[in-house]
């Protein structure tokens, strides 16, 4: 078993990515529904603010320390996270084992189109997948009822939704409870950048723990939500 922490409340698995993808294969052979979700300073101060999302994030069978603040959130309370595992990477890694073992994933949320570019840019990379289905992630109620009924006939192993924090935590929670021996891993914005929507920061940057600023540098309409970042860190230097 990993090693897990918490910060401000939140549980974080100290997990590498190649623990990680570990973790998730062995899940998809273990009985009910596991939720994995990639954590960052904003889920967090979320997390801290909706009691929902809180008590699913104490749920899940994994939390993958994905944002840079959590891994100095760790380091400030003497405690080692060995490195991040962002959802875009372990989305990538996920489909490169899918690809080998034929696994089956279902893909839903992101803009219409944009699944499907990711998929084919992945395909690419790992060689064919076996893709159980696609939807994006504009449906209403009656369409949604679609979406469950599709995602348990489809025999998906590998679930990936795309609809943002806390939504997408929430619908996997919600919606999909009953399936069994399902991952179900809340991927954010992962689909825009594997399919080349949007690009990824310099390697120097993610090293140096920069992507944030390099994803506010292209999408200057995110500052509200970065501001979450210095609350953050404000939140953890008070509470040591």
């Amino acid at each position: 078993m990993n090693k897990r922490i918490s910060v401000l409340s939140v549980p974080i698995d100290c997990v590498t990515m190649d623990e990680a993808v570990q973790r998730i294969l062995q899940l998809t052979e273990e009985p009910g529904l596991h939720l994995v979700a990639t954590a960052n300073a904003e889920m967090v101060m979320l997390a801290n603010e909706n009691p929902t999302l809180h008590t699913i994030l104490n749920n899940a069978s994994l939390v993958v320390p994905d944002g840079a603040g959590i891994l100095w959130a760790a380091e400030r309370k003497g405690e080692h996270v060995p490195e991040r595992v962002t959802g875009v990477d372990v989305t990538k890694r996920l489909f490169k084992v899918a690809a080998d073992q034929q696994i089956p994933v279902y893909c839903l949320g992101a803009a219409p189109g944009v699944a499907q570019r990711a998929i084919d840019n992945l395909s690419a990379q790992v060689g064919p997948l076996n893709i159980a289905g696609i939807h994006d992630g504009f449906f209403d109620s009656v369409e949604e009822q679609e979406i469950v009924k599709a995602i348990g006939e489809s025999k998906a192993k590998l679930v990936f939704v795309a609809l943002g924090v806390p939504k997408q935590e929430q619908w996997i929670s919600e919606k999909l409870s009953h399936l069994d021996g399902v991952v179900a891993i809340g991927i954010g914005g992962s689909f825009d950048v594997l399919a080349g929507n949007i690009p990824r920061a310099p390697e120097w940057m993610q090293r140096n723990r920069l992507e944030w600023l390099y994803r506010l540098y292209l999408e200057p309409q995110r500052i509200g939500r970065m501001l979450a970042i210095p609350k953050f860190m404000w939140t953890v230097i008070r509470n040591k």
